[in-house]
């Protein structure tokens, strides 16, 4: 960490840069003693990510930032207070906290919150930004979160653990197993410190190899940001043996989308099918990440438009966790029946359907934009329909 980026006619110039071409400012030679050009551009980079990112961040004197790719890796504001919205109490241990935007979150749930990380640099960084925030409950300990635990003869109300997805070679993994720390190997050890754990993973873990890597999951959370998965978290309680529920939760920008099912819900399912009709019903990325496709009909009482096509109609418009579409017309799949539209321009999505969206406009000699939107699918006469639509925006 180095101080000199904090004097004032620093911190200044990088504020007054946000919008300067930084291949500039590192082409230039820095007039800062002490600051190199690519120490300045590091902070101006950091700084316009966290700018939606972490807007606390953004908004506070003097923060010194780690470099973006270690920005990129920590958790969002949205995401990190939704974690904290499901636990609070005494103390809670950080086990691999990094920048440490989660332990920021948890501090306000939490009397106090150990800040464990590997990296003394990101823990210097993480400990001077919280006393420029104005928090004095988090604890910064530079060392290894497993052998911390191992060592310490306390006990804690909860447990988070984010692993690392990248293997020695700076690779990324997909299995649990193969994440530092490995949580499945050291889930028994774990839960002699605590009755709750909170693991995140990223969106690309399949649920049902995580359910068969880790016990005891009461709660599975996974958590988009506009229609963005963004993580998936594993709630553990100890002694917990039953089927886990299943809650997504999609974050817009005018309100938040949430859906809940058990495995059980889906598999006992008994959906309805029909052709398209008035409307159309898309989900949005956290649902189709759960997998709930057959319940999904069920519980909103809408029909399938196919058992592999995930798209949804009904006559009558309803509240649904995703977009929502006007059906114009339907089409068939052929470049003479769609020429009659005159349709120049459109948003295209394939569901279910042999081709590409890439061929799918070559065909249909159909741009990119504009208010229309297709969904070229498979019916349930397994018949390739293009649906014309327009989306409806709703408070």
């Amino acid at each position: 960490m180095n101080d000199d980026i904090l004097k004032s006619d620093v911190q200044q110039f990088i504020k007054d840069n946000l919008a300067t071409d930084i291949h500039k400012i590192l082409l230039s030679k820095s007039k800062f003693e002490g600051v190199t050009s690519k120490e300045l551009v590091e902070q101006i980079e950091s700084k316009i990510k966290s700018k939606t990112k972490l807007p606390t961040w953004f908004n506070s004197k003097n923060i010194y930032y780690p470099n973006k790719l270690n920005l990129s890796q920590t958790s969002s504001e949205i995401t990190a207070d939704y974690k904290a919205s499901l636990f609070k109490g005494n103390m809670i241990v950080d086990v691999t906290a990094g920048f440490g935007v989660d332990s920021y979150a948890f501090s306000k749930k939490f009397k106090q919150v150990i800040h464990i990380e590997k990296s003394e640099e990101l823990s210097k960084i993480a400990n001077y930004n919280y006393k420029q925030l104005g928090v004095n409950n988090i604890e910064c300990i530079s060392t290894d979160g497993i052998s911390y635990l191992e060592i310490t003869t306390n006990t804690f109300d909860c447990l988070y653990i984010d692993p690392s997805r990248r293997d020695k070679d700076n690779k990324k993994v997909y299995y649990l197993s193969d994440c530092e720390p490995d949580v499945t190997a050291q889930l028994s050890s774990l839960l002699l410190k605590t009755v709750n754990i909170l693991i995140k993973t990223g969106p690309l873990l399949d649920l049902k190899n995580g359910l068969r890597e880790l016990k005891h999951v009461e709660e599975i959370h996974i958590v988009a940001i506009n229609n963005d998965v963004k993580e998936v978290l594993w709630l553990i309680r100890k002694g917990f043996n039953e089927e886990p529920v299943i809650k997504t939760v999609n974050f817009k920008t005018n309100n938040i989308q949430k859906f809940k099912f058990r495995l059980c819900d889906e598999q006992k399912a008994k959906p309805t099918y029909s052709l398209p009709l008035a409307y159309i019903y898309e989900p949005n990325a956290a649902i189709l990440k759960s997998g709930s496709f057959q319940f999904l009909s069920e519980f909103y009482n809408l029909n399938k438009i196919h058992p592999n096509s995930h798209l949804y109609t009904s006559d009558q418009l309803i509240e649904f966790p995703g977009r929502i579409f006007k059906v114009i017309k339907i089409h068939d799949y052929s470049k003479k029946s769609f020429k009659k539209e005159s349709i120049t321009h459109a948003n295209v999505s394939v569901r279910n359907f042999p081709d590409s969206v890439s061929k799918v406009r070559k065909k249909l000699s159909i741009q990119d934009g504009g208010k229309n939107y297709l969904f070229c699918t498979t019916n349930i006469d397994e018949n390739l329909i293009i649906i014309s639509c327009f989306q409806i925006f709703k408070n």
